[in-house]
């Protein structure tokens, strides 16, 4: 996963967090202030205005009594006062409560209550008075049903009263939950804020600032002089990107030193014809341009001339042909046989002659009878996707399936090697597809040998193909040459070519693996 995906997916879980805390925290907010205005605005008015009921009821009865006994019509005024404050207080409890069932069926009681209160006790009682029957009045009175009916009013009120500190005692307690769980609630973001942030903090350190570390003390071994060790590291893709292009420029540099180091020891050859030689066995790949893609190296053990060489061109039948020969022995003397083989051997293939009796023809006038080469030629047809080689004692190439890298097709011997008494040498086939890619290399690779004397051989180079973390010809041919210099005590002590070969691909088809 890249850096900016990593920490894309940290700021939007750090914001998913605060944008809950601030949510959770709103919604409690909002259920405190909900709750404290239903107490401080509906409920404490409601159970001031309920006990109000009960004070004009009161009001009522003690305005009766006081005209029952007197007979004048002043002790009427409490009564009609608390009559209209008791519809007033219970209209505005309806206000109040307006779709509210449970409200609403409690003030109905009470209204209920005061009506049958009103007809069966101080209606009756003030309309015997009036009419001047005192006793008839009292009489009612005695009866007791005016006393029930107010009995029975005053305990409907007390329901009411009860319905309402009920409420108001809910609503508190919800206050105090919803309290509560804002308290928690603001515990629990911060520490979630605090472990994200820690979290943040290394996680950082080990995206960033551990693979930055390594790599500045890589690139500074580097500088110190120890370039021989590699550059490359592991961590996100843009750092190992960084990684990627530090191990290029080393590479480039220690290509630059061994580019420095032959032309040193050229001079001490000081012959004008090591210029010219070394230009004519550097090889001039043109297999581009029919649909392949080749790279290769040659590291010399002595100079600028090697006894190895490999060259590939266009053959006029379409197909391209890949020649990697091998001349014993080093130095000037190899690279002049080297010279010799490979102007002969290209001018035949660039011919009509079909791969067997070119390379006959070819093998046939050895410069030096002292010396002996091995060769290989594979010729490639792109459009049939199949491959050709004759193999004069060279080591042999290896074909990789990009797909399936640990099955491996060698391209073994065909004949023995080319010297002044052998021939004999057949041509073998093999398809070779998209997916494919073939890697030759001469005996400088395979026989480097390592701090306990053991040799790279085609088991290193098989894993070498298995790291690739690029399918291409030239990323092949660069690792080749690390794997080698990392392998060896001494790689100079043979002269090291290694080549890759594949059909040409797009360019993502050349992305990581």
């Amino acid at each position: 996963m890249s850096l900016r995906l990593r920490l894309l997916v940290l700021f939007t879980v750090l914001v998913l967090v605060v944008a809950f805390a601030a949510a959770a925290v709103t919604v409690a907010l909002r259920n405190v202030e909900a709750n404290r205005s239903l107490v401080t605005q509906t409920l404490q008015p409601a159970s001031v205005q309920s006990r109000a009921l009960l004070v004009a009821l009161i009001d009522q009865e003690t305005g009766e009594r006081g005209y029952l006994l007197a007979g004048d019509d002043r002790f009427l005024q409490p009564y009609r006062h608390g009559r209209r404050e008791f519809a007033d207080r219970l209209a505005e409890l309806r206000g109040d409560f307006r779709g509210d069932p449970g409200m609403t069926a409690a003030l109905d009681r009470v209204a209920a209550a005061a009506d049958t209160w009103r007809r069966v006790g101080p209606m009756p009682e003030i309309r015997a008075r009036q009419s001047g029957g005192a006793r008839r009045a009292a009489a009612l009175v005695a009866s007791g049903r005016g006393k029930a009916a107010f009995d029975e009013v005053r305990a409907r009120v007390a329901d009411l009263q009860s319905l309402i500190d009920a409420r108001a005692f809910a609503a508190q307690q919800r206050d105090v939950d919803d309290l509560r769980t804002l308290r928690d609630v603001i515990l629990f973001s911060r520490a979630t804020l605090i472990f994200l942030l820690v979290l943040g903090a290394l996680l950082m350190r080990r995206w960033v600032l551990v693979p930055v570390q390594r790599l500045r003390s890589r690139m500074r071994a580097v500088a110190d002089g120890r370039i021989e060790e590699e550059v490359l590291i592991d961590g996100p893709p843009e750092v190992a990107a960084v990684g990627r292009d530090a191990e290029s420029m080393r590479r480039r540099i220690v290509t630059e030193l061994e580019a420095a180091r032959a032309a040193t020891e050229a001079l001490t050859q000081h012959s004008p014809v090591v210029s010219l030689l070394r230009s004519e066995l550097t090889s001039h790949p043109r297999a581009e341009k029919n649909g392949l893609e080749v790279a290769g190296m040659v590291l010399s053990a002595e100079g600028v001339l090697a006894g190895d060489w490999w060259e590939a061109f266009r053959r006029p039948d379409g197909t391209t042909a890949l020649v990697i020969a091998d001349v014993s022995g080093h130095g000037a003397e190899a690279g002049l046989v080297a010279f010799a083989f490979k102007q002969r051997i290209i001018a035949l293939l660039d011919s009509d002659l079909d791969l067997a009796d070119a390379f006959e023809l070819a093998a046939r006038r050895p410069e030096d009878v002292e010396r002996f080469l091995s060769c290989l030629v594979v010729v490639v047809d792109p459009e049939a996707q199949r491959l050709s080689w004759v193999n004069a004692g060279h080591p042999p190439a290896l074909v990789v399936d990009r797909q399936h890298r640990d099955i491996v097709r060698e391209l073994g011997p065909t004949g023995p090697l080319i010297s002044a008494v052998t021939s004999g040498w057949v041509v073998a086939t093999t398809l070779f597809g998209p997916d494919d890619m073939l890697v030759a290399c001469t005996d400088g690779v395979l026989e480097a040998r390592g701090p306990n004397g053991e040799e790279f051989g085609v088991t290193g180079l098989v894993e070498m193909m298995k790291g690739l973390d690029q399918w291409s010809p030239d990323e092949a041919v660069a690792e080749c040459r690390e794997a080698v210099r990392r392998f060896a005590i001494d790689v100079r002590r043979d002269d090291v070519t290694c080549v890759a070969l594949a059909l040409a691909r797009d360019r993502d088809a050349a992305q990581p693996v």
